[in-house]
């Protein structure tokens, strides 16, 4: 038989491109997306607030009595309890409803302040439970029907812990023995917030207060002081913030009396005057509300409500205030400005406030009524410096009348850098609030500003509004993943021309847009449908005209929601979707997620409570389906949406079902993080089905409310590998000769579990098995299926295997060297392909089949399984593991599974082994080896090149490790290694490497045991390298040292690396003629996508199948993502069928 799959044997290439493996990659990488998220470290946002101070918010009206945590409410609810939810919502007291604990197990400090004047608060939440496994302890996510257990929160990292013992932070790791373990003192220790299910954002209210939201009473309050005493509550629950107030100038009002006689009082006349207020005054200059929290309650308690509603004339004060300038409205002459505000009085000129770099900045405005007597600022707002450079501006928009600058001055404040002198730019985003009232010239200033618009009209609306505001105030299409390119099953040492991309976009919410598109490789370019180039050079990534294959209307360009498969989606009424619950027959009505099938599901599967507020089953199967039930488009017109999940990691499979070379049948298949394996028709971009996991179903909640989310969210990310077995090797799947096509894929940071489904009918898709690894981590893994004859145990009949690593721990997310061993991840395993069955395993406890000691690191790579005899069986692995070690094992086929393989590491790179490891000496290996059969001239002998370079993928951003990219001899070709010639193997260190980088030509003797290359400052390497043609590929990755000072997510520059396998030499025609110091410049080239790059990928397109001769063929090429660049060959593979040692 021949199974085709992912590198079964490194030695046949056309196997090794029937997938291209995407890189492996807050405490994770999507720390370069979104920026800055440790709260410890974030910059205050700055907050001016400009309130409504006109007679008008003397208006009285009836409202619900505010909230008060000293008075207990009668209802249903616990009032010693706090009731939890990860969707956004306000959670109900329904029997239904377990998401609640005790306020005795709640430590979460920071947030009593909030929780007693607003009744709730958000924030990363975890709890303290067991894990399952011989009665230890983890901190990890909320667990519904557990109220007992300890919950803490992100923002109390390093103050408060238990609040007793000076232990601060929660301690990391899966096996703590005791709730006394619960918290460390030491920092290093602290759990990895923001890593696999430490990730949630949860709301906590109190039961009090849900009590008096479900029985509110009424009161008569004036709108002035509905806003005050909203406005304290809310300034007296909060943190982190910096707040300023601006309130309306007030009316002068005076008597001026007239006499015709001034010694008569009986000829004098009193005329009342009044002068209307212009403008608005800044009555509190931006201040730390922690430490000034009293004076900015009282500087609220002061504002009156008398005069007019001058909006615009105000808010061009307040652009004034934020650049420094002069005062005009706000002069002391005239205006309760206070002088804190200013830097001067001769003339008043106002204090700039002072800039932390990426601090936000923003506005928050907020009245009842229309502008009225704002007629000035047309006049003044082309004195603001650079509005026409900014805005070109030409005169305010609209019609000419009160407020006609209101838009205008606000999205010049968003758009204009508002001190030049700091580092990035300081723009000022404005949001407003229409108190009991409605006005379309609001919703357009917080449009134009890239604000919010919000309407409120009581107590608990405008508490809501401010509250939503600041949740707001405290929070990039890019592609991760390498193409998806199909085995040209007509000529297998080709790739068939068509590229399937993923791509993603981020954002600061649960879900994160994702899409699969598809192009095309012409004589070395990507092209779209129209034939043309579909990168732009200068960015490495879709030009805003490409168009892709299967987009209906106009190009959807660099836009990934827009074309592609997402806009292929079928309609929810036909729509294919399947979970697992009753069995593995996903097409059978029982695991249909239809309406219809909807009593075959309780609520609480999907992460329902039963509370009115959530959507029913029935709703939220139709909106899995593709419903359009929350309008998401803003369309009431449409009822469908079209919306893919995002495939961070994952790179999908494209799978040949037969065709002709000129017309092949491919489905594509892709998982995303919405937790979706889609099957794709590779023509039409059409979905056939998608598979949601049983397990992922309580996701879907959390989806369907879409709320905010500092951390990303995970659900399938894991790389789809496919297996395809052809008898005939005819090109054609038929079953009848016992072909078969099986895809197995992990979960990533999503989860612990491998899923294996048989798509051989790709309309009627089974799940063959799940399988979750002994002592495993997150599934990492991408999973390598080989062939290995295993004595006393049952096999499938090819005796096909799938290598696993053990996975990846989360211990990992904390840069320090773990001080004990990971535990979970740490191991290899061995499965039966068909069945799923654990056939062998590695590992440091007495129950693995090869028990080795030193097996104490997590292992989340693909293990490299490779066949050297040629012969059919595999006969060699190499894996890595995070503690920056490489491992060695052969394969004894035939042999019992307790002596079927032996193994050791032979080189050691990293922490492990240093007793106390500095941080540059913390190196870790988040790629998997690269190897290849190497001959040196110069020594005229063969060895195995195991190359493979270091990087912290958890975190992009750490400077800390002196990362480095490493070319390792081994030296035993075809010789296998008994168990006790690896216990005693001489293991490489960094002194048995020779130092290639800054020179060149550099000598690698028979004594050394490789080369080194010490990476350019701030450098790492962050997925595989390739190696062909003896000739190393790999991309390294600086983080941005300006990304600070340009506030901006996604920064970072990706070199491609080129370099001999013999000696690390440049690939250059004269090497002679390179200067040892220009010797790094020559070795790489720079790359412009942004992101982290995958691993370059070196591709053998078919020739077009219309066309004859020599002239029909295309060159090879290579490819970091989407980005393409010539391999320096021309041939297409040519296979190797014996070789032999001394006669080469």
């Amino acid at each position: 038989m021949k199974i085709f799959t992912r590198k079964i044997s490194w030695m046949s290439a056309g196997f090794a491109y029937v997938t291209l493996a995407a890189a492996p990659a807050f405490a994770d990488d999507t720390e370069l997306l979104l920026l800055n998220p440790d709260p410890s470290t974030q910059p205050k946002p700055n907050v001016m607030f400009i309130l409504d101070t006109s007679g008008s918010m003397n208006t009285t009206q009836t409202t619900n009595t505010p909230y008060d945590p000293n008075i207990v409410y009668a209802g249903t609810c616990q009032t010693d309890a706090l009731y939890w939810t990860d969707v956004g919502i306000t959670p109900e007291c329904v029997a239904t409803n377990t998401r609640w604990i005790y306020k005795t197990a709640y430590h979460c400090e920071f947030s009593q302040k909030q929780l007693a004047g607003i009744g709730s608060y958000t924030d990363t939440m975890i709890q303290f439970t067991p894990t399952g496994d011989d009665g230890d302890f983890w901190w990890y996510k909320l667990v519904p029907g557990d109220p007992n257990s300890f919950v803490e929160c992100r923002a109390d990292s390093g103050t408060h812990g238990d609040g007793t013992s000076g232990q601060v932070y929660a301690s990391a790791g899966s096996g703590i023995a005791s709730v006394s373990g619960a918290y460390t003192s030491d920092a290093k220790s602290e759990v990895a917030w923001g890593s696999s299910g430490r990730n949630v954002s949860y709301s906590v209210f109190d039961g009090n207060y849900l009590n008096w939201k479900a029985s509110p009473t009424s009161t008569t309050m004036s709108r002035s002081n509905i806003m005050k005493e909203v406005t304290k509550k809310v300034l007296s629950s909060v943190n982190q913030l910096n707040v300023g107030l601006m309130r309306f100038n007030p009316t002068n009002r005076y008597n001026v009396t007239n006499c015709t006689d001034p010694n008569d009082s009986s000829t004098c006349t009193t005329t009342a005057v009044e002068e209307r207020g212009v403008g608005g005054a800044v009555i509190l200059p931006l201040t730390d509300l922690d430490t000034n929290r009293q004076a900015v309650l009282d500087a609220v308690t002061s504002l009156p409500a008398d005069g007019w509603t001058p909006l615009s004339e105000t808010l061009y004060e307040n652009a004034l205030y934020w650049q420094g300038l002069a005062a005009d409205y706000g002069a002391l002459d005239f205006a309760p400005t206070s002088p804190s505000a200013l830097a001067s009085t001769s003339p008043d000129i106002y204090q700039q406030p002072g800039w932390d770099v990426c601090a936000k900045n923003y506005n928050v405005l907020l009245t009842d009524g229309e502008p009225t007597q704002d007629t000035d600022t047309p006049g003044r707002i082309g004195n603001l410096p650079g509005v026409t450079g900014a805005l070109g501006y030409t005169g305010c928009d609209g019609a000419a009348g009160d407020g006609q600058c209101l838009d205008d001055v606000a999205q010049y404040l968003s758009v204009y850098d508002v001190d030049p002198n700091t580092d990035g730019d300081q723009l000022v985003t404005t949001h407003t609030i229409g108190f009991t009232i409605d006005l379309p010239i609001l919703q357009e200033t917080a449009d134009d500003s890239g604000g919010e618009y919000f309407l409120a009209d009581d107590v608990e609306s405008l508490t809501r509004t401010l509250l939503s505001i600041i949740a707001n105030i405290n929070d990039l299409s890019l592609s991760f993943s390498a193409p998806a390119v199909s085995v040209n099953t007509f000529n297998r040492t080709q790739n068939l021309n068509d590229l399937y991309i993923t791509t993603f976009g981020a954002k600061a919410n649960v879900h994160w847009p994702g899409n699969l598109k598809k192009y095309r490789i012409d004589d070395r370019r990507i092209v779209d449908v129209n034939g043309v180039d579909a990168v732009d050079p200068a960015t490495g990534f879709f030009s805003d005209t490409a168009m892709s294959f299967w987009t209906m209307g106009p190009a959807d360009g660099n836009d990934v929601r827009r074309g592609g498969a997402a806009q292929q989606l079928p309609d929810p009424l036909v729509r294919n979707l399947y979970t697992n619950k009753f069995g593995g027959d996903l097409a059978a009505g029982a695991n249909a997620l239809t309406p219809s099938n909807v009593a075959s599901f309780t609520p609480a599967e999907f992460g329902l409570t039963g509370s009115s507020t959530e959507p029913t089953l029935d709703e939220l199967i139709r909106w899995a389906r593709g419903e359009d039930l929350l309008d998401e488009d803003g369309n009431i017109a449409t009822t469908v949406r079209r919306v893919m999940g995002d495939p961070l990691h994952a790179q999908p499979a494209a799978v040949v079902y037969g065709g002709t070379a000129q017309n092949p049948d491919v489905t594509v298949f892709t998982a995303t993080n919405d937790g979706y394996l889609h099957a794709i028709d590779g023509a039409t971009g059409q979905e056939l089905w998608s598979f949601v996991p049983y397990e992922l179903l309580d996701n879907l909640t959390r989806l369907y409310f879409n709320p905010k989310s500092k951390f990303k969210q995970y659900g399938l990310d894991g790389n789809v590998v496919p297996v395809v077995k052809d008898v005939d090797l005819d090109g054609v799947i038929e079953s009848a000769d016992g072909d078969f096509v099986q895809l197995i894929f992990g979960m990533r940071r999503g989860g612990t579990t491998y899923y294996s489904l048989d798509v051989t009918n790709r309309n009627s898709p089974q799940v063959l098995w799940n399988f979750r690894v002994t002592n495993g981590g997150e599934s990492w893994s991408t999973p390598v299926v080989a062939k290995v004859d295993v004595a006393g145990v049952t096999q499938n009949v090819d005796k096909a295997v799938v290598v696993v690593g053990g996975g990846y721990n989360t211990v990992h997310d904390t840069s320090t060297h773990p001080a004990t061993p990971d535990g979970a991840g740490a191991g290899v395993h061995m499965l039966d392909l068909r069945s799923g069955a654990e056939l062998w395993r590695a590992g440091a406890d007495i129950n693995a089949d090869l028990q080795l000691a030193t097996m104490t690191r997590a292992m989340p790579n693909e293990t490299r399984v490779v066949d050297l005899t040629g012969d059919g069986l595999a006969d060699r692995m190499y894996a890595s593991d995070l503690g920056g070690q490489v491992w060695r094992f052969d394969i004894m086929n035939g042999q019992s599974q307790a002596n079927l393989v032996a193994g050791g590491v032979i080189a050691r790179l990293g922490g492990e082994g240093i007793a106390t490891p500095t941080a540059g000496e913390t190196r870790r290996f988040y790629n998997a080896p690269d190897i290849a059969l190497i001959t040196d001239e110069y020594q005229q002998r063969r060895f195995i090149s195991v190359s493979i370079g270091s990087g912290y993928r958890a975190h992009p951003f750490d400077l800390t490790a002196a990362d480095k990219f490493f070319s390792i001899r081994d030296g035993d070709v075809f010789a296998q290694l008994t168990q006790a010639a690896y216990d005693s193997y001489p293991i490489a260190t960094e002194a048995d490497l020779v130092e290639v980088s800054g020179t060149t030509q550099a000598v690698v003797t028979a004594n050394d045991r490789g080369w080194k290359f010490t990476l350019p400052a701030n450098e790492k390497v962050l997925a595989d390298s390739v190696t062909f043609n003896d000739e190393i590929f790999f991309v390294s990755f600086t983080p941005d040292s300006n990304a600070a000072a340009t506030c901006s997510a996604g920064k970072g520059t990706n070199f491609l690396y080129r370099m001999s396998a013999v000696n690390g030499d440049p690939i250059v025609p004269n090497i002679e003629t390179v200067a040892d110091v220009a010797a790094d410049d020559a070795r790489r080239t720079t790359l412009q996508q942004g992101g982290i790059a995958p691993s370059p990928t070196i591709l053998f397109p078919s020739p077009d199948p219309n066309c004859q001769g020599d002239q029909c063929k295309q060159p090879p090429l290579g490819c970091v993502g989407v980005e393409c660049f010539d391999p320096g060959f021309e041939n297409n593979p040519v296979r190797t069928l014996w070789t032999q040692d001394g006669i080469e």
